[in-house]
């Protein structure tokens, strides 16, 4: 019986400690800041793969994929994620002059282009879209760069969408 006690007990320590460092990863995981029933807002019912990586900024990245084809237009879907210091993406540059920059970028687009600010998002959010198959947003919030951009034959349609996901993203920072 003691026996027992003393492997449930270790059993019990072992997945505490596992889990405990699984939750010290989670930050670092580009992936780990939308919420799978986020994602599938955009993607219905689609399988959704998600692939974590870093660049040379030890930045955080996420690219979700779906759907048939190898590209857009053969029918594959993109939603990536990107999180960045913004002292390391913008190094000495202040956060006004770069607030300032982020807005006006938003205001002079011009045809084809399609861009606005996002109220409520950070310290300054915009879109921005370039073309009906891509729509990009990004925030600067709590010292960061968080990008949120989606590849799809209707990404632009999808603009509400895609800016919903760059507000709770930019809530978890």
């Amino acid at each position: 019986m003691k026996a027992d006690a003393f492997v449930v007990g270790v059993v019990l320590a072992t997945v505490g400690i596992i889990g405990s460092a699984l939750a010290a990863e989670q930050p670092g995981d580009g992936c780990g800041i939308l919420k799978p029933e986020e994602i599938q807002s955009l993607a219905g019912s689609a399988k959704v793969d998600a692939v974590a990586s870093t660049d040379g900024l030890s930045s955080r990245l996420c690219q979700y994929r779906w759907g048939t084809g190898g590209n857009v237009q053969s029918g594959r879907s993109y939603l990536n994620v990107s999180v960045t210091e913004m002292s390391k993406a913008f190094p000495g540059t202040d956060a006004a002059t770069l607030k300032q920059g982020l807005l006006a970028r938003a205001k002079m687009a011009k045809a084809p282009t399609v861009a606005g600010a996002i109220n409520g998002v950070g310290d300054a959010a915009i879109y921005e879209s370039n073309d009906p198959i891509r729509v990009e947003t990004i925030a600067f919030a709590k010292g960061k760069v968080l990008t949120v951009t989606f590849e799809s034959k209707d990404a632009r349609a999808q603009k509400d969408k895609v800016s919903a996901l760059l507000k709770a993203a930019a809530g978890r920072l």
